[in-house]
């Protein structure tokens, strides 16, 4: 199972062939409880993103406190599901580097990265 850390850890690496839609990452929470879920993106033009609670993306400034609470919540077992994507990405916009984290009570953000590529 994955554990985010407060390094970034990493997830892995993909092609689009590997991956159906939608796109999800659940991770072990390892005894931690969420105070805010984050989704984070950057598409091959390089230009930060981050997932808003509705699903959309919005530019995003690279600054924490600029994110956007995406309000995922912890499931019954221990475990947190990110919802990154409905469908895969253009390959337009390939190779993109997802980036999910939450922050706990003590403000601590921990975070892992995802890399799509064609």
């Amino acid at each position: 199972m994955l554990i985010l850390s407060n390094a970034g850890t990493f997830l892995g690496r993909l092609n689009t062939s590997d991956i159906n839609s939608p796109v999800h990452i659940t991770v072990d929470l390892a005894g931690d409880d969420p105070v805010a879920t984050y989704v984070m993106a950057r598409f091959q033009n390089n230009t930060p993103y981050s997932l808003i609670p509705n699903g959309d993306w919005e530019s995003w400034s690279e600054k924490e406190t600029d994110l956007v609470d995406t309000e995922f919540a912890p499931n019954l077992d221990g475990t947190l599901t990110f919802e990154i994507l409905d469908e895969i990405v253009s390959l337009d916009y390939l190779p993109v580097i997802f980036t999910v984290a939450y922050s706990i009570e003590d403000g601590s953000l921990k975070s892992g990265y995802l890399v799509i590529d064609q």
